[in-house]
């Protein structure tokens, strides 16, 4: 017999989604039915901060043929601005994941106390309880606060309520901590995963600092870099990919997907993005490859 030849043409795929365990409005099964509609053959799901989502995501997965690729999207302090890493294939139940899950959810929850009693001192009617009782077994963030606002009456958006109000700046930003790209980067290697970097250009840097940001989470230990994304023009890809390129870091891409949140779509973005299973090859191929490493 001889050797079957895979179309990856027919083998699409979305490395960056997000589900209601963080900031999402589809729920972890929801997204995979989803991602079956759209005839995508995988799908990694990359929480902000949380792998809560991964295991209805990978029940609903096998039922349904779609791979689910274990992920999660780590908000790192770099610069001034700070990064976005995502990790693939992690091992969910890594205790090393779930100890700095558990730093994450008490950090954020520290934060969004913070911003609450900041609204309330101003007579917004909003509490945590609230909160919880509206968004339960989720990540809770300003995405959440903003929509609570919204149906309160009290603004006319989430996009507002961010923009006018939560974003840095804004009268009820409240900075958080992050953890060092360093470590981020190593916590995903101890959990079994492989590091990229995420969204390049969503910083703010030029073209040379966005060049020194790549340069420094291949010199951590990340394995690729996030070229694809929604919005990102021809030309704009196309620096990405000769800045990976000439690291020989793996070509990513993704939507960030949200739901309702973005106006980005499952595998498409805003139109243009596609992404193919060989990209996940790739990164199974860093992760062994990674993992023969002393």
């Amino acid at each position: 017999m001889g050797q079957t030849i895979i179309d990856y043409r027919e083998n699409r795929v979305d490395l960056h989604t997000h589900s209601n365990a963080s900031d999402g409005t589809f729920s972890p099964a929801a997204l995979v039915r989803l991602a079956r509609e759209r005839n995508l053959h995988a799908i990694a799901l990359t929480d902000h901060d949380t792998v809560a989502g991964v295991a209805e995501a990978l029940e609903e997965g096998a039922k349904l043929g779609i791979e689910v690729i274990p992920g999660i999207e780590i908000s790192a302090d770099y610069a001034s601005t700070g990064a976005h890493i995502l990790g693939y294939l992690v091992e969910p139940d890594s205790p090393a994941l779930q100890e700095v899950i558990d730093w994450f959810i008490a950090e954020r929850e520290t934060r969004n106390q913070a911003i609450v009693d900041k609204l309330a001192a101003d007579g917004f009617p909003i509490s945590i309880p609230e909160l919880k009782a509206k968004f339960p077994h989720t990540m809770l963030g300003r995405p959440h606060i903003g929509q609570l606002l919204v149906e309160k009456g009290c603004i006319g958006s989430v996009t507002e309520a961010m923009d006018r109000w939560l974003w840095d700046g804004q009268p009820y930003y409240v900075p958080r901590q992050h953890l060092p790209a360093k470590d981020a980067i190593r916590l995903i290697q101890k959990a079994g995963g492989v590091a990229v970097i995420a969204h390049p250009l969503e910083y703010g840097y030029d073209k040379e600092g966005v060049e020194r940001l790549i340069q420094t989470g291949y010199d951590l230990g990340a394995v690729g870099v996030e070229c694809h994304y929604s919005g990102y023009t021809a030309e704009e890809e196309a620096m990405l990919e000769s800045f990976a390129t000439a690291r020989d870091m793996v070509i990513t891409g993704g939507s960030d997907f949200h739901g309702s949140r973005k106006a980005y779509q499952l595998g498409t973005g805003t139109g243009s993005l596609r992404v193919y299973y060989h990209t996940v090859e790739e990164l199974k191929m860093r992760r062994d490859a990674q993992g023969r490493c002393p």
